[in-house]
């Protein structure tokens, strides 16, 4: 298999360096971090890296926007910006490893990692939600890490907002699993933990997640197929959400006013830098950067994932990623027309909507732990094609509902 011929490990140790890093993604992100610096020291000094570039298509145009990132971070002094591009360096080198040794069978046992995680991760939100736990401390890192978040929960994921993504991503998994599977025992198990992170998301206080959920299950049952259920489901979420807005029984409506004006001052801000230097942009992170010359909003990023993308890469930085996506696209295109696929690509498409829905109000992808899940998932499907592509009878005996 491809697997074998490209890394000089054997499968087991590959499975078991790959959960490691997941399981870490679930503690404080500096766990994580430091996981993924040890495995890849580890890989490096196996030799892994060397015979992967060359066999990813998409490949050199993502060293060239990275290359991008970091000659106009240093342009424009932005410091943080550069070393946020060499960050985004390692993780390009490390997913391409992931990319190239993932089994799509082992690909499922990771997303039963994820909901065991959420689970756990629920409780603990629950006990936070009740003020029988603090928020987790992080000014052991800086004092500006300090910051509480009154009657809001984030768990092990240092910001509510980056906790109601990843529940996002959990309740798409839950339902991906229970649709999935045949045995009602699962299907339980697999719709309560899924309900569980709806409460929690709940807990989180993130204004705009319910709706997120609604249009990316809709997305989900739409892909998959079941058309009228994508549509009923829609029609009930939506009204029941309505409903408990009328009863004010949703979290931090008593100012929602207040959170649309702050978020049109900060792409009020951000137009204006994007104005001026609408070609080349500042490199990671420029809102933070310039926010002083354009008004009085600071803010880490532009708070929407489109004009952030502009403004800190600008036209030319920005376009040179719609090669890698025209490639990804290609990828799903090709999954379409395989019926055995169709539910992941169900939940491909889903995961791939709430990073684009929430992304209209935020910029929570760009973060370790919510960005580390989000490729865990969509990099998993070059795998899933290439399974079915290369070996449909091996497939259709093998591929079983859980």
């Amino acid at each position: 298999m491809v697997t074998d011929e490209l890394s000089p490990l054997n499968w087991q140790l590959n499975r078991i360096l790959i959960t490691i890093l997941f399981i870490s993604n679930f503690f404080p992100f500096y766990i994580t971090l430091i996981v993924f610096v040890v495995e890849l020291i580890l890989l490096y000094a196996l030799g892994v890296f060397r015979r992967i570039d060359s066999r990813q298509q998409a490949s050199p145009y993502l060293w060239i926007f990275i290359a991008y990132s970091l000659v106009i971070s240093i342009i424009f002094q932005n410091i943080v910006g550069a070393f946020i591009s060499l960050g985004l360096a390692v993780i390009l080198v490390y997913f391409h490893y992931y990319q190239t040794i993932i089994k799509p069978y082992y690909f499922e046992e990771l997303l039963n990692m994820a909901l065991i995680a959420s689970f756990i991760l629920f409780i603990f939100a629950g006990l936070e939600h009740l003020d029988y736990i603090p928020e987790w401390d992080y000014t052991f890192i800086s004092d500006i890490m300090g910051r509480t978040h009154n009657n809001r929960v984030e768990a092990t994921f240092f910001n509510p907002n980056y906790y109601a993504m990843m529940l996002e991503f959990f309740i798409m998994i839950g339902v991906y699993k229970a649709t999935r599977t045949q045995k009602l025992r699962k299907k339980f198990v697999y719709s309560f933990i899924s309900l569980c992170n709806v409460v929690a998301l709940l807990f989180t206080g993130t204004r705009t997640a319910l709706v997120v959920v609604i249009a990316c299950l809709f997305i989900f049952f739409y892909v998959y197929g079941y058309k009228r259920t994508a549509i009923y489901s829609f029609i009930a979420m939506g009204a029941a959400t309505l409903t408990l807005y009328y009863f004010n029984l949703l979290p931090r409506m008593e100012d929602i006013f207040y959170a649309v004006t702050d978020r049109f001052e900060i792409w009020q801000v951000a137009g204006k830098a994007l104005l001026d230097n609408y070609w080349f942009g500042q490199g990671p992170l420029t809102y933070m950067h310039v926010w002083q010359d354009y008004g009085e909003k600071y803010t880490q990023h532009a708070h929407n994932i489109v004009l952030d993308t502009l403004l800190n890469y600008g036209l030319i930085g920005s376009s040179i990623l719609i090669v890698p996506m025209i490639k990804f696209g290609q990828v799903i295109n090709r999954m379409r027309h395989y019926p055995q696929l169709r539910l992941r690509l169900a939940l491909i498409c889903a995961i791939i909507g709430v990073v684009l829905i929430h992304g209209l109000t935020d910029v929570t992808i760009f973060w370790v732990q919510t960005g580390f899940l989000f490729l865990f998932i969509i990099l998993a499907a070059q795998q899933m094609l290439n399974e079915v592509e290369n070996h449909p009878t091996i497939y259709q005996k093998t591929h079983r509902i859980e």
